[in-house]
């Protein structure tokens, strides 16, 4: 009885945390970019952190990522491609550049990575073999492109302003690539994207969903026409699943046992709606379906976490849910059933890739690229909607509304899906092998890494093209 009454009013001191961390959000959403970034951020992880449970399983040492892949050489008679980003942290973006920039030599093209700041995927970048330069301001950036020589094109991903305009001022040929519909930015901003777009040898989108959000938020019809590459991303190598299960049922202090484990790897911040996703879970949980949910990623914004993990222990059913650190997703995935994501908004999530390549049905909500990973028959998963407007045109007010609300738009909608995916967890979990082979088809790093080399390739012989042609010249 004692420990009943201790469950309830820990409950309740959970529920009332919840609100006061609903309340939080509502205030913080309304304010400037400081109290929603920069300094807000650093506030609510000096208030918030703490340490959170991760899961990495041994390293198998058959496995392809256990062996040292041979260094990359410069070969100054190849065309130069440079690969140009903001961060080389953790993430989808940070995936997509690390595997073109392994991936394009093989199709004829060197390549560099110039990017304001480095981290892990920068590390392991450099550990096998590619150029990574780190430039922080303008003076620097311009240096550093002097010193790799002729590049015949440079590739932007997520680029800050300094290195793009260093580009620009060495004439090299630009091609964007847009990887999100980015809702944080402005109408000046959007003018400035059309600009950038017109001076751009191309334009390529992750999705058609960035695709139509893009030509919905320009002020004008870009000159160029906006190609679509999805995402992809590596073969995984093929593990024990059962072992999988066993170490992260001992990570969890839980048994597994046959529990269908549903999988999120996801930071926790505004757009991944974390908050939302556990309390669908839980009320899919609440009609009796036996699932475990496991989150893991980085913490960005540790308000996020704080309401989530309000949320799961304001719930009877609270140990159903697990908030994890950032964590290793390849063994996460080898002991999952399914994968879930209810994001705001993507571009197309690198994560529900990985989680398809792996061969589990997905449940997303109608994100980019949600629609082409689940398939339009619903063969490899399911979608529900978006728990705050339209995908292609979603807008940062619409989002804030969103999570204003208790219970999202979408959550009764999440929650059966959910709990369909349970029901025939046995029929998914016999698929899962020819669902890892089917997506291995047109999911794989070497299809996407194909189509950019095309492109690149095409840009560069436009511009040699342009250089031999005598200005007046008409054909």
């Amino acid at each position: 009885m004692m420990r009943r009454e201790v469950s309830r009013w820990a409950r309740l001191g959970a529920r009332l945390q919840m609100l006061v961390f609903q309340a939080v959000t509502v205030v913080v959403d309304a304010g400037s970019p400081a109290v929603r970034f920069g300094i807000g951020h650093a506030v609510r992880r000096r208030l918030l952190e703490r340490q959170l449970v991760t899961f990495t399983a041994a390293p198998d040492p058959d496995s392809a990522a256990s062996v040292p892949r041979p260094r990359q050489k410069r070969h100054t008679t190849r065309p130069l491609v440079a690969l140009v980003t903001r961060t080389l942290g953790t993430g989808g973006v940070e995936a997509i550049v690390a595997t073109l920039a392994q991936g394009l030599p093989g199709h004829g093209l060197d390549c560099v990575v110039l990017c304001e700041r480095g981290g892990p995927t920068a590390d392991v970048l450099r550990d096998r073999g590619v150029i990574v330069v780190e430039a922080r301001d303008l003076g620097s950036a311009n240096s550093a492109l002097a010193e790799m020589g002729h590049i015949m094109v440079a590739q932007l991903h997520n680029a800050p302003d300094h290195l793009i305009a260093a580009c620009m001022e060495r004439r090299i040929p630009i091609v964007p690539v847009i990887h999100t519909t980015d809702i944080n930015l402005t109408a000046a901003d959007w003018e400035g994207q059309g600009d950038l777009f017109d001076r751009s040898a191309s334009v390529i989108a992750v999705s058609e969903t960035v695709r139509a959000f893009s030509e919905h938020c320009l002020s004008r019809r870009p000159q160029r026409a906006v190609t679509v590459v999805p995402n992809g991303v590596a073969v995984g190598a093929t593990r024990n699943a059962e072992a999988a299960r066993a170490h992260l049922g001992d990570a969890l202090g839980t048994e597994i046992g046959e529990t269908t484990v549903i999988a999120c790897l996801a930071r926790y911040d505004i757009q991944k709606n974390i908050p939302g996703l556990v309390g669908a879970f839980l009320d899919m949980a609440a009609a009796g379906h036996d699932a475990l949910l496991v989150v893991a990623g980085p913490v960005e914004d540790w308000l996020e976490y704080a309401h989530a993990d309000a949320i799961r222990r304001a719930h009877p059913l609270s140990g159903r849910v697990h908030l994890l650190g950032s964590s290793s997703s390849p063994h996460i995935l080898d002991a999952a059933d399914a994968f879930v994501l209810d994001s705001f908004f993507e571009g197309w999530p690198v994560a529900a890739s990985e989680a398809a390549m792996a061969g589990l049905p997905l449940v997303l909500s109608d994100v980019g690229g949600a629609l082409e990973l689940v398939g339009d028959r619903g063969d490899r998963g399911l979608m529900c909607r978006n728990p705050a407007a339209d995908p292609a045109a979603t807008t940062l007010a619409q989002i804030r509304a969103a999570r204003r609300r208790a219970v999202q738009s979408n959550r009764i909608e999440l929650a059966t899906a959910l709990g369909v995916i349970c029901q025939n967890i046995s029929v998914w979990r016999a698929r899962r092998e020819q669902l890892a082979a089917d997506a291995s088809v047109w999911l794989g790093a070497d299809t996407m890494v194909a189509r950019h080399a095309s492109l690149l390739q095409g840009v560069g012989a436009a511009a040699t093209q342009s250089l031999r042609t005598p200005r007046g010249t008409h054909r």
